[in-house]
């Protein structure tokens, strides 16, 4: 009998081991096909990148090449001049390109260097609708704000600015002449929302998260202006860096909404005075 419990213990043991070699077997595999795919991802998006980055920077290399080619063809130091001052603009262009793709490295690889203090975030807030205004009213462009007051934040307030910057200047480049662009912020709960929102032509369901893809553009006969495809993805980026994040949606306006939320973790409220 003793013998028939042993024989029936080992076969137990045999197929316990069989079984766990076969689940590891199995789970190996899985985790190899998912590092293969994560690879052909990373793969994929450094190729995309490059070749976005080879686009942006080709189409300006081309006219500097024009005007220069141009201008040397010419006697007249006025012409010069010219070329030399639109080939400071390309210049100073590829150098924003390339600024911000190491801004966004930097702070994707977590090697940004963030100085917290307090930020009177509701005087922020006014002087970015006050350093905006003209250029809004250039394009012939409505900018209002409607921020609650007594709003301090614990931040890094570089980077707010910064984040604010992007936002309006994609306002400025594709909400369309005659347009409304309003700026507001507002504690809710333990977070802090800052929103801007225009009435413009709005954004696809399907591009609200593309928008925020490195070198995203919507479809160019639904903007006024072009651009590099980077500001967005520099505001989640810093969003994310101050522990918050960033979406858009429909606007109350008609147009698109973008929200940067920071959480109380990240950030002490402090809410408007009685």
């Amino acid at each position: 009998m003793g013998g028939i419990w042993l024989a029936v213990s080992l076969l137990i043991l045999v197929l316990v081991g069989a079984g766990a070699a076969y689940w590891l077997a199995r789970r190996r595999q899985q985790n190899l096909a998912l590092l293969r795919s994560r690879l052909v991802a990373v793969t994929q998006s450094v190729r995309q990148t490059g070749d976005n980055i080879a686009h942006d920077l080709r189409t300006p290399l081309t006219r500097l090449r024009a005007d220069v080619e141009a201008a040397l063809r010419q006697e007249d130091g006025k012409v010069h001049r010219a070329a030399l001052e639109r080939v400071l603009d390309e210049i100073q262009g590829m150098q924003n390109i390339i600024n911000a793709l190491l801004a966004l490295g930097q702070a994707e690889a977590g090697g940004m260097q963030v100085k917290k203090k307090t930020v009177d975030l509701t005087g922020l807030l006014m002087e970015m609708i006050e350093l905006y205004a003209p250029s809004a009213e250039e394009r012939q462009l409505t900018l209002k704000g409607r921020i609650e007051p007594n709003l301090t934040i614990e931040a890094d307030r570089q980077l707010l600015a910064r984040i604010l910057s992007n936002l309006l200047d994609n306002e400025l480049k594709y909400v369309p002449p005659g347009g409304l662009i309003m700026l507001s912020a507002a504690a809710k709960g333990d977070k802090l929302e800052i929103l801007v929102e225009d009435d413009g032509p709005g954004i696809p369901v399907d591009m609200r998260d593309k928008i925020f893809e490195r070198f995203a553009r919507l479809d160019p006969s639904r903007t006024v202006s072009s651009g590099a495809g980077l500001g967005l993805s520099l505001v989640r980026a810093f969003a994310r860096v101050l522990q918050g994040d960033a979406r858009v949606v429909e606007s109350s306006l008609g147009g698109a909404a973008f929200i940067v939320t920071l959480s109380a973790s990240a950030a002490d409220i402090s809410r408007p005075a009685p």
